[in-house]
């Protein structure tokens, strides 16, 4: 059975061109599931699959994430559905299967949750708190303020070569979903720690193997992972002694809030956020409006 998963997950790469983040999710999503159809129900094949077998599982994981000891997401959850509706669709289409067992199952309703967002001061005690006399030092706090400056996404960052900028015009080129490019500005200050970086830190990096032109390398001159970023903002929140749970994306959308803080118009974040739906973008506005009422009530003589 996974070997059907796995020319599922061919089809989507070449068929339905998506990322290879993506895939990588869809393969340890099926996995699980292969995995759960073998060990728990002992089935085979998958026309043994019946309409419950498929509820049971979804029922199993909306208690507990496979990779550790927690509740799921609804996000996570709805991914996983996706993930199991689309293998069954292929598998029915290619007459793998007799039943499309999750025609009737339907994603979950997400709770909406406003995102952590960080201050203007917590931003610049937190990039005031990185030693740039040490190692790699430059290099973080690169990642960090370009984060910030531009609103990327972590995926974005990693995949910035040399030749995405235009410093000239103070202009990054930024390839995101869906293969959607943007052009996206970038501030004063990101600019100058960009440089300060590709000037005397990355040269010595992309010495130690062939780099292939990626701004952001590690101490082995390959691109930077994903989870290296993780693990210098949580080391810098924590020596930062910012009391919040700090992720990449955190910087993303402290940016688009203090766009909207300050009047940028809501479709403008759109563009810089590269969102291809306004409505993914009009949770800032919910940000926004709580910002308003602090400050009313902070500063109104009947607030």
């Amino acid at each position: 059975m996974l070997n059907d998963v796995k020319k599922y997950l061919a089809f989507l790469q070449f068929e339905k061109k998506l990322s290879q983040n993506t895939l990588e999710s869809y393969w340890l999503d099926l996995k699980h599931y292969i995995e759960y159809l073998e060990n728990e129900k002992n089935i085979k094949i998958f026309k043994d699959i019946k309409i419950n077998t498929t509820r049971e599982y979804i029922n199993d994981i909306s208690q507990y994430s496979y990779n550790i000891n927690e509740e799921l997401s609804t996000a996570s959850l709805n991914r996983k559905i996706s993930s199991l509706k689309g293998f069954h669709k292929y598998l029915f289409l290619n007459d793998l299967s007799m039943i499309d067992p999750t025609k009737i199952i339907k994603s979950v309703k997400p709770i909406k949750k406003l995102p952590t967002t960080l201050s203007v001061e917590d931003i610049d005690l937190l990039l005031s708190s990185i030693n740039t006399k040490k190692s790699n030092g430059l290099r973080d706090k690169s990642i960090i303020s370009l984060l910030y400056s531009c609103g990327l996404r972590v995926s974005e960052l990693i995949e910035l070569h040399l030749t995405n900028l235009h410093l000239d015009d103070s202009i990054i080129r930024v390839m995101g979903k869906g293969r959607k490019e943007r052009l996206v500005p970038i501030g004063k200050k990101g600019k100058i720690d960009l440089v300060e970086y590709i000037n005397n830190v990355r040269p010595g990096l992309s010495r130690r193997s062939n780099s292939k032109g990626i701004i952001y390398l590690s101490n082995r001159g390959k691109k930077i992972s994903r989870k290296t970023i993780w693990n210098i903002i949580k080391v810098q929140a924590k020596k930062s002694t910012i009391d919040k749970n700090i992720s990449p994306h955190t910087f993303r959308h402290s940016f688009a809030t203090h766009l909207l803080e300050g009047g940028a118009d809501l479709r403008i974040v759109q563009e810089l956020l590269g969102h291809s739906s306004i409505s993914t973008t009009q949770i800032y506005t919910h940000i926004d409006k709580t910002y308003l009422k602090d400050i009313h009530k902070q500063f109104h003589p009947r607030g």
